[in-house]
């Protein structure tokens, strides 16, 4: 080859490589230039963007944010991030059909404090010109810590740490974008730790940790009265329940959901709930509650979103419930122990009957089974109750019936079987009872001594399980109005007692 065209090709291609490098390097500039005027004039209106370094490669389709701060004049206080990440972009999808499509989006170290919006101010709704389409294959937000507060009293609403959000095949669009969630996705991971919220002006709930992967694992739930027994006397004005729940660890097999409309539909194949430790406190020395109350059931049927879960497990739980009806005693206090139920379409949306297996043992002795079902027909909620308990030494109650009745008890229940329907007003059943050598001791206003002579009527009028029919039992009718304000445990409860003291005190006959 000749030198002259040696050189000239040598000339040439170095003239193309150096255009190239221009060519580049002006491109790169004006992106760059763009995507910065972009964070800090656009945005200025609403969204206060600062960072301390950008890096863009074009030829990777790689660019970052390093540092990041930002500040929202209304919903947000100053909030990081300390970096922010883009790979991928689909440079022939953008002009071809003027798709934004990226392979990942990672965010990562955010550090954010929200606010409720200010209900004070007139929002206008103007209707969205947001005509581009974003698909992101995979986004990720790692190590993010958000705390949400109440606007007006500074109060923590919602907080939780060490966020981690994956989500893939996430596609944004006009179509899209109106809905309540903007977006749609294929499939989701969700971890995060020390999640904390409010659930109203009296209990908070706490998560040691949320892990979601298919499954949906909960480590460490307490629902808690946010004052303690003595305090919540001072915040409330009539009768509310001090409750103490804690649970090791809850599983959703999966957990569903869909937003269509402003409607939410949540479904849950199934949830298991281990070692869950419930304790309930009542000081009825406050006023009476004459909020009215629905049944279990009706409460089910009546959410404001769409529930499905066919199936939910307790499994080895403990619940206990005391009252103060004195200021000069104990509260007496019901243990529940061993606790198994099982839980079965439980659905505001479906029309089968909803039924609760439950077992434990009653003051940690005595076996207990009690089975219910809730259903509606012709626009009536229903419900069938039955129950069994098993050598039962009454004296384990003293603790219960000396400071709430006034009473002890002596004698066994050797079997106690009961058969309950009814709806929310009237219930009607039946009861049989196997016992001996009942007796009832009625207390001194002070509960220190015996009145013996309400001892000795009490105990004319109750049978001591001598005289039965030929199985050795005793039986009894049960006859009941509901007291609307009370709940469904309330109802169950005076519906067993009417029961067994009609068994004691009636003619002990099979009617």
């Amino acid at each position: 080859m000749r030198p002259i065209l040696r050189k000239k090709q040598i000339f040439w291609t170095l003239g193309t490589i150096t255009l190239f490098i221009v060519l580049y390097s002006a491109v790169h500039i004006y992106v760059k230039g763009k995507i910065a005027q972009a964070l800090k004039t656009e945005l200025v209106s609403t969204l206060q963007v600062e960072y301390e370094e950008l890096s863009l490669n074009l030829l990777s389709s790689h660019l970052s944010l390093e540092n990041i701060t930002f500040m929202h004049q209304s919903v947000l206080n100053t909030a990081k991030i300390g970096s922010l990440s883009l790979d991928g972009f689909g440079y022939l999808e953008y002009f071809r059909h003027g798709t934004v499509s990226i392979d990942l989006v990672k965010i990562d170290g955010v550090i954010a404090k929200f606010q409720t919006k200010d209900t004070t101010a007139i929002e206008k709704s103007t209707p969205s010109n947001f005509k581009e389409k974003i698909a992101i294959q995979n986004f990720q937000l790692l190590d993010a810590d958000l705390k949400l507060v109440d606007r007006k009293t500074d109060s923590l609403l919602f907080s939780a740490e060490a966020i981690g959000i994956g989500v893939n095949d996430v596609k944004l669009s006009s179509n899209t974008v109106q809905d309540q969630i903007p977006f749609t996705y294929s499939s989701y991971t969700l971890a995060a730790t020390s999640i904390k919220t409010a659930l109203g002006p009296y209990e908070n709930l706490h998560i040691d940790a949320l892990n979601s992967d298919g499954a949906v694992v909960l480590k460490g739930v307490e629902l808690k009265t946010k004052y303690t027994k003595g305090a919540l006397q001072k915040h409330i004005s009539k009768e509310r329940d001090w409750i103490c729940l804690k649970i090791p660890e809850v599983t959703l097999s999966k957990f569903d959901f869909k937003i269509e409309q402003d409607s939410l539909d949540v479904k849950i194949p199934s949830v298991v709930i281990k070692g869950l430790a419930l304790e309930m406190y009542r000081n009825k020395l406050m006023p009476d509650d004459y909020t009215l109350t629905d049944m279990f059931g009706k409460t089910i049927r009546n959410l404001p979103f769409g529930l499905t879960i066919p199936c939910l497990l307790v499994e080895n739980g403990s619940v206990s419930y005391s009252e103060l009806v004195s200021p000069t005693t104990k509260p007496g206090e019901l243990i529940f122990t061993e606790v198994t139920s099982v839980m079965k379409n439980i659905s505001s949306v479906g029309s089968k009957p909803l039924t609760i297996k439950n077992k434990a043992k009653i003051m940690g002795a005595a076996p207990i089974e009690l089975d219910w079902s809730f259903y509606e027909e012709n626009g009536k909620h229903l419900f069938q109750a039955s129950g069994v308990i098993t050598n039962f030494n009454t004296e384990e109650l003293d603790a219960f019936l000396r400071p709430n009745l006034r009473a002890e008890a002596k004698g066994t229940i050797d079997a106690l079987y009961f058969t309950i329907s009814g709806d929310e007003y009237v219930s009607s059943g039946d009861i049989k009872m196997n016992y001996s050598d009942f007796s009832f001791v009625v207390l001194k206003k002070d509960r220190l001594g015996v009145n013996k002579f309400l001892t000795t009527m009490v105990n004319i009028f109750t049978n001591d399980g001598s005289t039965t029919d030929e199985y050795g039992f005793r039986h009894g009718q049960i006859k009941v109005e509901r007291d609307p304000t009370k709940s469904f445990f309330n109802y169950l409860w005076i519906n067993v007692k009417d029961g067994i003291l009609h068994t004691m005190v009636g003619n002990g006959k099979k009617e």
